[in-house]
């Protein structure tokens, strides 16, 4: 299905009633029962939520292959000769798409997508923030990801290799970029350095990636200047495909960081996604109405503008983020090898830290443990921590934990309940967990990677009606993405589902238990094939497709 289809079904489905739906879509005449079915999965009795934000409908939906072929009223169809899930009332609704992830290794090295397929996430899209890990990371890797590095289609033909349980999207990231050609140098780039980065964004666009992102609060990206990113992002133009962007700033340059946004984004296809929206820092909470009126008014003005956002108020980053300037300028590796080997550069960093950091420490809670002697602190706060290593100050704990040669990832509780509340409950915010895919066996990072839909559902659902909130976890997304023939249960689209207990979707995650799966979760299909289920005995299958965006 091309993209003026979808748009065209995605139309079709926004006026007509959930009755006249069914029928445009099935063929059925009121009153016709027993018809025969040609499918091998027959789902029946189920509350059909289809993705449109329509209002839902007791349904049988026929599946054959990886396709959706029929729908009709529940006990439309003869079940002969199919394979029957008789759903007891509970909701099926499209697979979930996380619009904003980190899973480019992760997909290939855990391609049972754990994380996500619990949580009823059946499409991931990574290469976030501006970080292609086939353009910068891939270079030191230890296995046949190496293989594929400064190469987009042959990562993506890796992760295909894989048969990963979700489909799999990427984006083009510009820090990787920059890093590829040009390192972490704190200069412009030159004509042929330019040139260059221009030729790789070119190449993945065509070989399928779902559009550039760029993270200019993270080094190298904040040492470009906006005209270098709008260079970049005139490749988008006529591509359908969106810039997105974690801002140069979420807290106080918020509104210029906005501004910036809106100012490449133009320069490209009029696309934008902004990155986990949200207010950051305790004196920068009341500028919300200032970003949403921003962002309106750029609406107005034909902009496509989506913001997707996780359901918590504490980020997760590197733990480097909490170091002033000028050591922010130092990338992650210089930094904390310079630390672990210099005593004098320690006392530095301490001395700033004490004098000029503006965390609140008590909620700075590291999250994960890159060398063993770390797995102690996991899920405790650097106040915790310092009372651990023998009474000393969070400030010093921080450099001890930098010291040790390897960076752990820190969770930062810098944000505001009611704006968070306020920004899930808009029309165009949709779900991401700004995670990677992680292992049931994992317990370390943030309970965002196990729990971010859920728990956008249960907050999202006081605001507005079940059915909106599905619309923007799956069809609102899809749309956004170019990704034809997901998101909306209808026939011909990929029957990537979830059967779900809606009033029991909860997430049970949290940083002492982050790998806790939800509740209500009872089966994800993904291309027609059970990948998960709530019964252990269940045989499931790893059918994710790799999506490639022409």
């Amino acid at each position: 299905m091309n993209r003026r289809d979808f748009l065209k079904n995605a139309l079709t489905f926004a006026v007509l009633s959930p009755f006249a739906r069914l029928h445009a879509q099935t063929g059925l005449a009121s009153g016709k029962s027993s018809e025969a079915i040609s499918g091998n999965l027959l789902f029946t009795n189920v509350e059909l939520y289809d993705g449109t934000g329509k209002p839902p409908f007791m349904a049988d939906v026929a599946v054959k292959e990886d396709k959706i072929v029929a729908i009709a009223p529940t006990g439309t169809y003869n079940k002969t000769g199919c394979t029957v899930i008789d759903g007891g009332g509970k909701a099926l609704v499209p697979g979930f798409i996380d619009v904003h992830t980190h899973s480019d290794s992760a997909v290939y090295r855990i391609p049972g997508a754990d994380s996500k397929i619990m949580q009823g996430v059946t499409t991931d899209i990574s290469g976030n923030c501006g970080t292609s890990f086939y353009l910068a990371s891939a270079k030191n890797a230890k296995d046949e990801l190496k293989s594929a590095y400064g190469n987009f289609a042959a990562y993506l033909d890796l992760v295909e290799k894989a048969s990963p349980a979700v489909n799999v999207a990427h984006l083009c990231g510009h820090n990787s970029l920059r890093i590829h050609v040009m390192g972490y140098e704190n200069r412009r780039p030159t004509p042929d350095e330019m040139r260059r980065m221009k030729e790789l964004l070119a190449d993945a666009l065509k070989n399928g990636a779902v559009g550039f992102s760029s993270g200019l609060y993270y080094l190298p990206g904040r040492f470009a200047e906006t005209q270098e990113v709008k260079e970049l992002a005139s490749l988008l133009k006529g591509t359908g495909k969106p810039y997105t962007t974690h801002m140069r700033s979420e807290s106080d340059e918020l509104l210029e960081a906005l501004a910036e946004a809106i100012e490449i984004a133009r320069a490209g296809d009029n696309n934008l996604e902004i990155s986990h929206f949200k207010t950051a820092g305790e004196k920068n909470w009341g500028k919300l109405d200032q970003a949403f009126a921003m962002i309106d008014e750029a609406r107005r003005s034909g902009m496509n503008i989506v913001a997707d956002r996780y359901p918590y108020v504490y980020s997760s980053t590197s733990l480097r983020q909490i170091v002033p300037e000028p050591y922010n300028k130092v990338n992650t590796s210089a930094l904390c090898g310079r630390l672990k080997k210099d005593a004098d550069y320690r006392a530095e960093l301490l001395e700033a830290l004490r004098t000029r950091a503006t965390r609140d420490m008590n909620r700075v809670i590291v999250v994960s443990a890159p060398v063993k002697e770390h797995r102690p602190y996991l899920a405790k706060s650097l106040v915790e921590i310092g009372k651990m290593m023998g009474g000393i100050s969070p400030e010093e704990a921080a450099v001890r934990l930098l010291a040790s040669g390897r960076c752990p990832s820190a969770a930062f509780g810098s944000m505001n309940e009611d704006n968070m509340n306020r920004i899930l409950a808009n029309p165009y915010v949709v779900c991401c967990s700004d995670s990677s895919i992680g292992s049931k066996n994992n317990n370390s990072g943030h309970p965002r990677m196990f729990g971010s839909f859920p728990r956008f559902f249960r907050i999202a659902s006081k605001h507005c009606s079940y059915a909106e909130v599905i619309r923007r976890m799956t069809s609102l997304p899809a749309a956004k993405f170019n990704i034809s023939g997901r998101g909306v249960i209808a026939p011909g689209y990929f029957a990537d589902l979830v059967l779900l207990d809606l009033n029991n979707y909860d997430s049970k995650a949290d940083f002492a238990k982050v790998n806790c799966p939800p509740t209500g979760v009872n089966a994800v299909y993904v291309n027609g094939k059970l990948a998960y289920s709530s019964n252990p005995e269940a045989k499931t299958f790893r059918a994710g497709h790799v999506l490639r965006i022409k």
